[in-house]
């Protein structure tokens, strides 16, 4: 009895202590941190970024969300340690947004280093603890916080004139030294400090490459910088920040420079540089440094082959005997060097908002074959460049780099580079600003053979993360996707798209709308890329509202209204994704003038072909059996309406989230009388078919809302018809690609019906490319063609991610705080894995099914939720986490809808199970 008297207050501390502890668990963390979708961001382009952060549940809390956030800004980390916000300090705001925020602090000037960081209440209204401090800087606002000059080499003559209709470009050579405009240039100048810098930003801005070397030591990781934009419009600005590169003394900022498009005369520019450097040292004395006539230049070793047009981008040539040792370090003696000349370029500066080009993976040789001439095969088609390590030969000996991306032609499209050896010791070749595509290399000029492991392939491209993941239980759908996935990264290198990186190099927008809306946006942390990319539409407008067919580089080549009109339908498709308005500031201005333009050529109320050229008004392209839908013909016309149609529709919906009203209304009135007269002049009553009755006609009237209601079954029967035919196959081109699959997935409910298509093995098909080896997609479906590393066919992807695994947006509300998992249930597969990761976290769908039994996995991340689709059509079957289903706050029945069981289900990890 002692004994329990005397423990009593011991045990109630102990009790104490446990609750205490039990409230001071944190289940909830605060990571991932961005700025207008970047981490760490320097020399943003606004003063109001918009600040995103996701809530990490290891516990996986059911129903947890934010009922809060509190967001400190401060001008340097050492405040943020004492939670303080010298800038901003929010205080707690009562709010579920944890993706865009606005900032709304001190107003934010040019050059302005901020750090911040952010803690949020959870459902129960409990504070998590403050995350860690992230970074953004603000960049030169306005065009009078430049003050430094646009210099070039002074020996460096203008690009030449346009020679042919296309044009393309010519190489061009200074009449005083013959200069050629291909070479690449070392630019340098020396900068003393009496202090060690404190923060030192350095905004370069480059028509052409640059690499940035401070001390000897390249800045960072990048390459082929700056991003592309059409140069005549625009060029991109990237901010470093070279504090921790900079020393007491003698310091020395240098750049490697390379053409790149500036040579390309469509946009009449030519290779130049402007450096502005704004900083402080560690005793507060500022620190600055502009290019202008004192900075030195001098040809560099090395400069591009290839005129940068259709079939000839060419290569490098390097002559590593001109290498001049400590080109740039402080000491070097540039005295003999050229002073750079002063030039102008009137060309807007805009920050690089988005991410650079990096080497994303390297690739070892496979097998190395041949005497003298040496065959390499790296294994898989890739973008990027060569590195080869060489030994044993003599100065001046010229080993020759071809590349090709079939086994039989050695050399494709004038993909050819060259080194010219030193004869001391190990060399190394490697790419600088230039690259290649392909597999398969074959080298010429070696003494000796080379080793597997003295040939690499370097991958470039846009350094955006993959967060899209798909497994199932048939391999060919899983090598299909890859290879989509693949095709994307091969053709995604200078912040766009192109329809091939070896033969035109041309960001043609049917494959950027294909490829954003079914790969990109579900499987790649894209914001900032297409934020920028959609910018780079805007910028390919004439005057008179017409688009050209690519960007961010113009060019005459064929296309049609589906090419023209890629900012919009990408503006559309992120929207979806990410809730963000600001991709409609970015379009809407050119979106209304493409619709007044295509207005103007409206007779007897159906667009008509406006340019006399059949390759400008194109239908579908390059589709089975040899398919292609010119501009002269119905099929292209019919098509083409569609895409007025479907533009109308985009609009109408902008304008009325902008609250346009206005705008809404009109031009739904102009879509109603459009959709009458596309249905009165092509639909065939007799076969309840649009046009000539293909997959992609059937889909467009269905999808733009053509086919009145009593006949929208009897148009899908068509359809249904060709995908359930013994021999089915997808008939569709390069620009009806999108069309066919986000009617098929986001509209109709029977995507299953691609089952079969996409099974198949034999011409024209996925599986037959898989089958004879290809893990990049081909330009056509049904024969061998020069190029097999092309954007034609690939958004096949979103099937598997959409459809397979069921992951998609709700239409109904934008920005994945809400979504949709509906998983189908296609032929003989017994399970399906898929994953992306939103702005709020990651979300995954696993499903398989035995027998009868149907087990969906989901798992949904804090702060968003789903609606559940589980096929079904007995509701007592279905169980969640082994219990019958039951009213509950994080789960809600909603309906049951064509044989599957909604519901509403709030964050967390669940296990559904139902009789199928």
């Amino acid at each position: 009895m002692d004994y329990k008297i005397r423990n009593f207050p011991v045990i109630l501390y102990f009790a104490f202590l446990n609750v205490c502890c039990a409230q001071k668990v944190k289940h909830i963390d605060v990571k991932e941190l961005r700025c207008e979708y970047l981490v760490n961001p320097l020399g943003i382009d606004t003063n109001i970024p918009r600040l995103s952060w996701q809530i990490i549940d290891k516990a996986y809390v059911r129903g947890q969300k934010q009922t809060g956030y509190h967001i400190l800004v401060a001008s340097n980390p050492e405040l943020l340690t004492k939670n303080e916000g010298d800038l901003w300090d929010s205080g707690k705001i009562k709010s579920s947004q944890s993706a865009l925020v606005s900032y709304a602090g001190k107003t934010l000037v040019s050059n302005q280093d901020c750090y911040w960081k952010v803690r949020v209440f959870d459902k129960d209204g409990k504070a998590s603890n403050w995350s860690k401090s992230a970074r953004f800087s603000i960049g030169l606002l306005a065009d009078k916080d430049w003050t430094a000059s646009w210099i070039r080499h002074p020996n460096m003559d203008k690009v030449a004139k346009t020679a042919d209709k296309e044009k393309t470009t010519e190489l061009a050579t200074d009449h005083k030294t013959n200069l050629p405009v291909e070479q690449h240039l070392w630019f340098r100048k020396n900068l003393n400090l009496s202090a060690p810098a404190k923060k030192a930003f350095l905004h370069v801005a480059s028509c052409g490459y640059h690499e940035l070397y401070v001390n000897g030591k390249k800045a960072d990781n990048r390459f082929l910088a700056p991003a592309q934009t059409r140069l005549d419009k625009r060029i991109l600005y990237v901010t470093y920040d070279i504090s921790d590169l900079l020393v007491k003394g003698d310091n020395v900022i240098a750049f490697w420079t390379g053409p790149g498009w500036s040579r390309y005369t469509t946009f009449n520019t030519f290779q130049a540089l402007r450096v502005q450097l704004n900083g402080e040292d560690e005793k507060g004395k500022s620190i600055s440094l502009e290019t202008g006539k004192d900075w030195r230049c001098h040809e560099a070793n090395s400069k591009n082959r290839g005129k940068i047009k259709y079939r000839d981008h060419g290569g490098e040539i390097v002559d590593a005997q001109q290498y001049i040792q400590g080109w740039n370090l402080p000491e070097f003696d540039d005295t003999n060097w050229d002073l750079a000349e002063e030039t102008t370029i009137k060309a807007k500066l805009s920050s690089q908002m988005m991410e650079p080009t990096r080497i994303i993976e390297t690739i070892s040789a496979k097998n190395i074959s041949g005497e003298e001439t040496y065959f390499v095969d790296l294994g898989k088609n890739f973008t990027g460049w060569v590195e080869l390590k060489i030994r044993g030969q003599q100065a001046g000996d010229v080993i020759k780099i071809k590349v090709a991306d079939d086994d039989k032609t050695g050399q494709d499209f004038g993909q050819l580079n060259e080194y010219i050896c030193t004869g001391i010791g190990e060399e190394v070749f490697r790419n600088r600003f230039n690259y290649i595509a392909g597999r398969y290399v074959t080298i010429e000029g070696l003494r000796q053979k080379p080793e597997l492991s003295d040939v690499k392939g370097l991958v470039l491209a846009t350094d955006i993360k993959q967060v899209g993941h798909f497994t199932s239980s048939k391999e060919l759908f899983n090598k299909i996707y890859e290879a989509d996935l693949w095709t994307y990264r091969a053709n995604t290198v200078e912040g766009f798209t192109m329809d091939c990186p070896h033969r035109e190099r041309l960001g043609y927008g049917e494959v950027a709308f294909a490829t954003s809306w079914g790969i990109a946006l579900p499987n790649y942390q894209s914001g900032a890329l297409y934020m920028k990319h959609v910018r780079d539409w805007a910028d390919v407008q004439t005057e008179n509202g017409w688009f050209y067919h690519t960007a961010p580089q113009i060019n005459h080549h064929f296309g049609g209204p589906m090419w023209s009109s890629a900012g919009l339908n990408i503006a559309s498709a992120y929207y979806q994704v990410y809730g963000d308005q600001q991709i409609f500031e970015r379009i809407y201005p050119s979106a209304i003038k493409w619709l007044e333009y295509l207005n103007e050529n409206v007779k007897n109320g159906v667009l008509v072909n406006y340019s006399e050229n059949r390759g400008k008004f194109l239908g579908d392209w390059a589709a089975p059996k040899k398919r292609k839908e010119w501009g002269d013909t119905a099929e292209a016309q019919y098509f083409n309406n569609c895409v007025y149609a479907m533009n109308l529709a985009d609009v109408v919906r902008m304008a009325q989230i902008q609250g346009k009203e206005k705008d809404a209304e009109f031009y739904q009135k102009r879509l109603d009388a459009l959709r009458k007269a596309i249905h009165q002049h092509f639909f065939n009553s007799e076969t309840n078919t649009y046009s000539n009755g293909t997959q992609v006609q059937q889909a467009f009237a269905l999808m733009t809302g053509l086919a009145p209601k009593n006949l929208r079954d009897k148009v899908f029967a068509n359809i249904e018809k060709e995908l359930t035919d013994n021999k089915a196959y997808l008939d569709m081109g390069s620009s009806g690609l999108p069309v066919l699959f986000k009617y098929m997935i986001e509209e109709s409910g029977r995507s299953d019906l691609f089952f079969k298509a996409l099974s198949s093995k034999v011409q024209p098909s996925y599986g037959y490319f898989i089958e004879r080896g290809e893990n990049t997609w081909p330009e056509y479906w049904n024969v061998d063609v020069p190029s097999r590393i092309h954007t034609c066919y690939t958004g096949v992807a979103s099937w598997m991610t959409k459809s397979l695994a069921g992951i998609r947006p709700d239409p109904l509300s934008p920005g994945f705080q809400s979504f949709i998992i509906q998983p189908i249930l296609a032929g003989d597969l017994s399970f399906v894995e898929g994953s992306t990761t939103s702005l709020y976290g990651e979300i995954s769908s696993r499903w398989e099914r035995n027998d009868k039994q149907f087990t969906l996995n989901v798992s949904i991340p804090p702060n968003s939720q789903a609606t559940v689709y589980i096929p079904t059509n007995n509701l007592k079957s279905i169980t969640e986490n082994g219990k019958a289903m039951k009213k509950s706050e994080v789960v809600t029945f909603l309906r049951f809808e064509n044989e599957h069981a909604v519901y509403k289900v709030e964050a967390g990890k669940y296990q559904f199970k139902a009789s199928i």
